[in-house]
């Protein structure tokens, strides 16, 4: 279930400037996990700190498998 909320979040993200400048203005990755959870809570979409870091692993292999 978190996944395919965050899935729905990060779509709303590309859609929404305000989201996406809320989530540049963070200083690291730590920061930038944490405020994704909580904008995606305020915005319905209920997922984890692991649910994201599981969708950057996915995109990192995706990308090299794409090269090799």
């Amino acid at each position: 279930m978190g996944a395919e909320a965050f899935e729905r979040f990060r779509l709303r993200v590309l859609e929404d400037v305000t989201l996406q400048e809320a989530l540049r203005e963070t200083p690291d990755t730590a920061a930038f996990v944490a405020r994704a959870v909580e904008l995606g809570a305020m915005h319905g979409c209920h997922f984890t700190a692991e649910d994201i870091h599981e969708a950057l692993r996915t995109a990192r292999r995706v990308w090299r498998e794409r090269w090799i």
